[in-house]
């Protein structure tokens, strides 16, 4: 189980490298929906990204909205335009297409859903909903992404 074979374990966090987590993602589910941790992803021990609960995720978005305010208002249509949601897949989906998806992740910060399959350690889920989110690091240190956000909103103004 990945919890066990974690690489450093923080206060919350789980740190395991991309390998480990492709070929064990199914685990890495459980790890983040049933016993409530999140994953940092490492490639060539660098933090790239992580995979939360989606509850922690829309807490991290509420308190961006409400500590980030947009540059564009509401009845602009470049307000819009930042908001690319988020693609939802299933666990043989990201596994099939894992590297692509790490890349859409770390390089372009997409965020990504992860649906869970019906039946996940004898819990059932609603295989329409996600359950984590897959999400840049930068993203995930929220106070850093904040700090930059504060910083490139001083430059529009």
């Amino acid at each position: 189980m990945i919890v066990k074979d974690y690489v450093n374990q923080d206060e919350g966090f789980v740190r395991s490298s991309t390998e480990e987590v492709r070929g064990n993602l199914l685990e890495a589910l459980k790890t983040v929906v049933l016993a409530g941790k999140r994953i940092v992803l490492q490639q060539a021990g660098k933090d790239v990204a992580a995979i939360i609960p989606v509850k922690e995720f829309e807490r991290l978005e509420y308190l961006e909205h409400e500590l980030v305010p947009p540059i564009w208002e509401p009845y602009e249509e470049e307000y819009y335009d930042d908001d690319g949601g988020i693609h939802c897949v299933l666990v043989d989906e990201m596994e099939a297409e894992f590297d692509e998806i790490i890349t859409e992740v770390t390089v372009y910060n997409e965020l990504f859903g992860l649906l869970p399959p019906q039946r996940l350690s004898g819990k059932e889920f609603d295989t329409f909903a996600p359950v984590a989110i897959l999400m840049n690091i930068e993203k995930f240190w929220v106070s850093e992404y904040w700090i930059g956000e504060k910083d490139r909103l001083k430059a529009f103004h």
